[in-house]
């Protein structure tokens, strides 16, 4: 798990939202490779096993990948805009078996959700084993995720999104609430996330009935 990452994880608990806090066994660089993220609030604690982060036990991820394809690899790189390093992008079920292809085309940090227990975590790939989405709001940049997304995890991959962060998904799925469709085929769509309503505030002085 990158370090950096673990700012953006949340404690899955029901309670008021906090950082969780590493403690740190052995490291790789600037990966966490075997310790504990800790929650100051319910003191729940979630290990860190080989750089994955288990908000579920292991048996959650699937036991095997299937081979990785290049061209979702491309699709997933060119659909998410992935070019720049400071984006961080959450690959959740199939799509992940492709993260160290998708990562030969990207600078971007991959985050992927219930990787195949096969899939080694590297440079710019982490993982984390969770029934849920243990992610801030608008944290990231970019996410995708597959048909065996529940409606309530695609909704909350949406809710960790920025605003105007892209969306991937396929196309036997309707795209989430608050998702803008920009692209689609017979096998996927893209979307964005829609920007917050903003209030226009008017420019020059208002007129004393005005202010009445």
């Amino acid at each position: 798990m990158f370090i950096e990452l673990v700012d953006l994880l949340r404690c899955p608990v029901p309670h008021d939202e906090t950082w969780l806090v590493a403690t740190v066994e052995r490291m790789r660089d600037r990966a966490i490779l075997d310790g504990v993220l800790g929650c100051p609030i319910c003191l729940a604690e979630y290990p860190v096993r080989a750089g994955v982060v288990y908000f579920a036990p292991e048996e959650t991820a699937p036991s095997t990948a299937s081979s990785p394809r290049p061209d979702d690899a491309m699709r997933i790189a060119a659909g998410l805009d992935l070019t720049d390093a400071r984006t961080v992008a959450v690959l959740q079920g199939r799509w992940g078996e492709n993260a160290h292809l998708v990562r030969s085309l990207s600078p971007s940090q991959l985050l992927v959700l219930n990787p195949p227990r096969d899939l080694a975590v590297a440079e710019g790939i982490s993982a984390i084993v969770s029934h849920g989405v243990p992610l801030a709001a608008a944290s990231v940049g970019a996410v995708a995720f597959d048909e065996t997304a529940t409606p309530d995890v695609s909704d909350a991959l949406v809710r960790s999104l920025r605003p105007g962060g892209r969306v991937l998904g396929p196309a036997s799925t309707n795209p989430p609430e608050g998702v803008t469709v920009v692209a689609r085929d017979d096998t996927l769509w893209v979307g964005e996330r829609a920007a917050a309503a903003s209030t226009i505030v008017p420019l020059g002085r208002r007129s004393r009935r005005e202010q009445a």
